[in-house]
């Protein structure tokens, strides 16, 4: 096997490859016995097949797949030898000879672009200029939490007519064309809460009383198609069709009674006796929610850190094969004008991936096998903390630990969380950012922004 590589462009190349009879005669001959053993064709005994009919009728469909395997496991090899950082994997040439005779096999020629990582240069001070956004919880957001707190441990009462704060238990049926009852469609009884709702839908339940029906449109009342399909208890793809037309017959209303403030509230949310008065339970709800946001502000700081440093960092592609790479890959056919069109989003991207892998390289952020391990440890122990039910012995521990980094996509999701905790601590190290303490809506835009 002799393979050369040839420079085609800054970033790209083609390796050309040489295949002798030498290089795949004996794998070709060892496949070709392992078939006469095992077959079993008409007029012979089971192992008994003449060669030369077992290379007459499969011979070249075996020399054909030993050659393939032979020259990826060789492409691969070459490229990990010679420490090339490719992007995507190898495509045949399209200049490529066509000149191999698989009937009368001899020496065979193959050529295959590649498309290599760009060299990225990226250094860290505090002049990149990143503030950590902070939310601001004042005494609005303070009042907020503590509206829904009231909320949650509060108590439904029967009610006469439905009231703007109200959660109404009813029949979601589906309608025909001419706003009738639809014979076999769908229908199922959920439940609606009207602080949930836009004005306009909230608007036409207000005032109305057990055994009315109110016409609506379903995907007002609902979230999202997972949402709505949950409502009426069918599978996502049944409501993709639905018109905006459905029937809510309402069975029941509940008024929801907020628990007042007081020791009963402090009791409930932070456990007997932990808070004695209404000031200290105020601040106890501050000190939780900005405790919740950090993780907010640290996530959305690696975001800006990283958008910092693409406008600041140029990472050049080798454009026309990643186009071509993304038409050889795609899960179905995709035209030129397609690729063209989404390529300089998947560009975008690629271009924070390469850059994100280059920081965790060159500042030793990698997740090593053992901090996944461990992860997996924390992670077994606090599912059954949260549940209140008793971590088990170490042993049972880490067998589940051991199932969950097994498992390719939990593993994944593990390494990633572990290399963005790295990364955020790598950027509050280097960079030395300042808070910037900002209202939750603006902190919301912001993280819509990037």
């Amino acid at each position: 096997m002799n393979i050369e590589r040839e420079e085609t462009g800054e970033l790209t190349a083609t390796l050309k490859l040489k295949l002798e009879p030498s290089d795949y005669v004996p794998a070709v001959d060892k496949a070709l016995k392992e078939q006469r053993r095992g077959a079993t064709w008409p007029g012979f005994r089971p192992g008994q097949v003449p060669m030369s009919i077992v290379k007459k009728r499969i011979g070249k469909s075996v020399l054909v797949n030993e050659v393939e395997r032979l020259v990826d496991s060789s492409l691969r090899r070459y490229i990990e030898e010679n420490k090339l950082r490719v992007l995507g994997q190898p495509l045949p040439s399209g200049d490529a000879p066509d000149g191999n005779n698989w009937d009368l096999p001899g020496d065979f020629h193959f050529q295959y672009d590649i498309g290599m990582v760009p060299p990225i240069e990226v250094e860290m001070d505090d002049k990149l200029g990143v503030d950590l956004p902070v939310v601001d919880v004042d005494d609005a957001l303070v009042d907020k939490e503590v509206a829904d707190m009231r909320r949650r441990y509060g108590k439904l009462t029967d009610a006469e007519t439905a009231g703007a704060e109200d959660m109404l238990m009813g029949d979601l049926i589906e309608l025909g064309p001419d706003d009738e009852i639809k014979p076999g469609g769908l229908m199922n009884r959920t439940t609606i809460t009207l602080t949930d709702l836009d004005d306009g839908t909230r608007n036409l339940f207000l005032g109305k009383a057990v055994g009315d029906a109110v016409r609506v449109d379903p995907h007002r009342i609902s979230r999202d198609h997972d949402d709505l399909a949950r409502m009426l208890d069918v599978d996502h793809e049944a409501v993709h069709a639905l018109a905006d037309g459905m029937l809510f017959r309402i069975t029941d209303i509940k008024h929801l009674e907020p628990l007042p403030i007081g020791q009963d509230l402090f009791d409930r949310v932070y456990g007997p006796g932990a808070v004695a008065d209404e000031a200290s339970f105020r601040e106890k709800v501050r000190q939780g929610m900005e405790q919740m946001f950090t993780g907010d502000s640290e996530h959305l700081y690696r975001r800006l850190v990283m958008k910092a440093l693409l406008e600041k960092v140029e990472i050049g592609l080798p454009d026309e094969f990643i186009k071509r790479w993304i038409s050889a890959t795609s899960e179905r056919p995709v035209t030129p004008e397609e690729v063209e069109e989404g390529y300089a989003d998947y560009a975008k991207g690629l271009r924070r991936q390469l850059l994100e892998d280059r920081i965790v390289e060159k500042y030793g952020l990698e997740a090593k096998m053992g901090e996944i391990e461990e992860f997996a440890q924390r992670r077994v122990a606090d599912q059954f903390a949260r549940y209140g039910v008793p971590v088990p012995e170490a042993g049972k521990v880490q067998e589940m630990a051991r199932r969950m980094v097994a498992d390719h996509e939990q593993s994944r999701m593990m390494r990633d969380l572990i290399v963005e905790r790295k990364m955020i601590a790598h950027f509050r190290a280097m960079l030395n950012p300042k808070e910037k303490k900002m209202p939750v809506d603006e902190f919301v835009n912001l993280a819509h922004s990037i």
